[in-house]
């Protein structure tokens, strides 16, 4: 593992050091009602009882934004790709990016249930919206940096605008392709829990929205933990296979 991969898993074991005990020491000085700041065993206590032990809370959630992101990191390279090959596009695209990127999530969600309807099908959709533009900006940016001598090499000796996509602009991109990924890894579950939170029946954002209801702050702080503790774990993964892929195609340069 390299210095910043060892640092940043340095830096989580501190955090799970230093987090709870300023956990219990905010509860001790009275400075916040216990409400809002629970027992963290009783914390623990709804983490492994509702959460984990919960077959549709985090699965649904995951596979949610798991699939949300891979569909918006594939629209985006596509959007991308398509703005390559026909230039006129490209600002109607990036517009319409732009838009999208811009608007709050709470104000796409009505919106996107009402095409998708309620539940699974407008968190896969939401993560889908949210997780597009990242690949769209920084594929399509890859793109046009291909060498146009190399790319005139390859219509020399008879290649095709698909020979060079195929063989260079691809190849070129897959690494901004995986950054995007990396950089949409938290933003999928986000956009998933949230989607949830409003028009689920089930996953974590369901479980968060009842036990608001309810004012079950354990509860609550338990969904948001494993939230935060899921995105991070999808961050370090994509992190890893971006830097793997970037040394195999350095590699492979060489």
């Amino acid at each position: 593992m390299t210095g910043p991969g060892v640092r940043r898993l340095a830096g989580y074991g501190v955090l799970l050091c230093v987090l709870p005990a300023v956990w219990v020491l905010v509860r001790a000085s009275g400075a916040v009602p216990a409400l809002l700041v629970p027992d963290p065993a009783r914390v623990a206590e709804s983490l492994t009882a509702k959460v984990v032990t919960d077959p549709s809370a985090l699965p649904l959630t995951a596979a949610r934004a798991l699939a949300g992101t891979a569909m918006g990191l594939a629209l985006g390279t596509m959007l991308a790709v398509l703005a390559h090959l026909v230039p006129a596009v490209e600002p109607l695209t990036r517009v319409c990016g732009m838009i999208m990127r811009c608007v709050p999530v709470l104000a796409l969600s009505p919106l996107i249930a009402t095409f998708f309807g309620y539940g699974g099908g407008a968190a896969v959709a939401t993560a889908t919206v949210m997780s597009f533009f990242p690949s769209f900006a920084l594929v399509g940016a890859a793109l046009w940096r291909i060498p146009p001598a190399l790319a005139d090499v390859i219509r020399v000796t008879g290649g095709g605008t698909g020979t060079i996509l195929r063989h260079v602009s691809l190849p070129i991109a897959l690494p901004e392709l995986v950054l995007a990924a990396k950089l949409t890894s938290c933003v999928g579950v986000l956009a998933a829990l949230t989607a949830e939170f409003l028009t689920a029946n089930d996953g974590l954002g369901a479980l968060l929205a009842r036990s608001q209801g309810l004012l079950d702050t354990p509860t609550v702080w338990a969904v948001l933990l494993t939230s935060l503790a899921t995105s991070l774990l999808a961050y370090e993964v994509m992190d890893l296979a971006e830097r793997k892929t970037r040394v195999r195609l350095s590699l492979h340069k060489n």
